[in-house]
């Protein structure tokens, strides 16, 4: 390829870098998101009351619907402010996450 030339996906829109950070904290969020609930579901997971796949599919929906529900400038964008909202809102994602467990753990 000759240096003049240049790929179009090389090419940047100006909304583009606004979005791939935008993408990039809701990644953060979501795995942040995720090791919460895990760490709320382990001790009921490793007394053998659910499946490694209940396990997968509880963790999934909860980060799908917290996800989904927030709008994509409310997402918060540094690692403090991630803890800070989900020690916040703490209360709020254990009820979920204990409304999954009572949907899908068949004891």
């Amino acid at each position: 390829m000759a240096t003049s030339e240049v790929e179009t996906d090389q090419i940047k829109s100006p909304g583009e870098s606004k979005k791939s950070k935008s993408s990039r904290s809701m990644k953060h969020f979501k795995v942040a998101l995720a090791r919460f609930v895990k760490e709320l579901l382990k001790p009921s997971w490793k007394q053998g009351n659910m499946s490694n796949e209940t396990f997968k599919t509880i963790v999934k929906k909860t980060v799908d619907k917290v996800s989904g529900a927030m709008k994509s400038h409310h997402v918060p964008k540094s690692r403090e402010k991630i803890d800070r909202y989900i020690k916040s809102s703490q209360q709020k994602l254990t009820k979920l996450v204990m409304g999954y467990v009572d949907k899908y753990v068949h004891v």
